[in-house]
């Protein structure tokens, strides 16, 4: 058994129906699947041993039964000779109403966040348009932004490093987009400071509003001098 403490749940299980419906049936108490049945899976993993009196038994309490020693040592000569067909032997013919857990660890070189509050969606979005800007399919500008070629930008607005303005999207004049991501087919009017925020699709906002560290949500409309602040 190996016990790390660098790694994080991403709260995404995957389960045989079969198994998740019996389970369901015996606990019907049960109402969390990560607080519950996930911890009620691995524990009977661990009750039964493979047939045979072979390996480690571990019973209801969690108290370790331990095998005759003629046993234990064909058991590790067994894994000396062929560590791998050991592990295949172990889960196949662990029975007696067992449940295999397994996990996915993901490489550091994938892209993997927890997303379960407003904070970590707008952290997402800023690692979309940042470290992992890969995903989005877009390509940074020389200034170190993504702005889809059919947006079009008013006179003296500016869209700042790390931000992104989404296919169709258009901004008036005197405007300012910082550390943002700005949806598709939105239309901004002019003197609009968007700081640390995300609009997303189909948004209308009117002249002169701020909007700082906020997410408006699709088909939204900001009236003229709106002001919305961790909103």
């Amino acid at each position: 058994m190996e016990i790390r403490s660098d790694l994080m749940d991403a709260h995404l299980y995957a389960f045989n129906r079969t198994t998740l419906q019996d389970v369901l049936e015996q606990k019907e108490a049960y109402r969390s699947i990560r607080l519950e049945v996930l911890p009620y899976l691995v524990k009977s993993q661990l009750r039964s041993a493979p047939s045979g009196g072979e390996g480690t038994i571990v019973d209801e309490t969690g108290n370790v039964v331990v095998p005759p020693s003629s046993n234990l040592q064909c058991l590790s000569q067994h894994r000396a000779i062929a560590p791998s067909a050991f592990k295949q032997d172990l889960l196949a013919s662990s029975g007696g109403g067992t449940h295999r857990c397994c996990v996915y660890i993901a490489s550091k070189n994938k892209y993997c966040h927890r997303l379960n509050s407003i904070q970590a969606y707008c952290d997402i979005n800023r690692d979309v348009i940042g470290e992992a800007s890969h995903l989005s399919g877009y390509s940074f500008s020389s200034h170190n932004n993504i702005i889809h070629p059919s947006c079009v930008l008013g006179s003296k607005s500016t869209v700042g490093p790390q931000c992104m303005l989404a296919e169709g999207s258009q901004l008036g004049d005197k405007c300012g987009v910082k550390r943002s991501v700005i949806g598709r087919h939105c239309r901004i009017g002019s003197n609009v400071k968007i700081v640390n925020s995300v609009v997303m699709n189909h948004v209308v906002i009117e002249d002169g509003c701020h909007i700082q560290g906020s997410v408006v949500c699709n088909n939204v409309q900001l009236q003229e001098r709106a002001v919305l602040k961790d909103c």
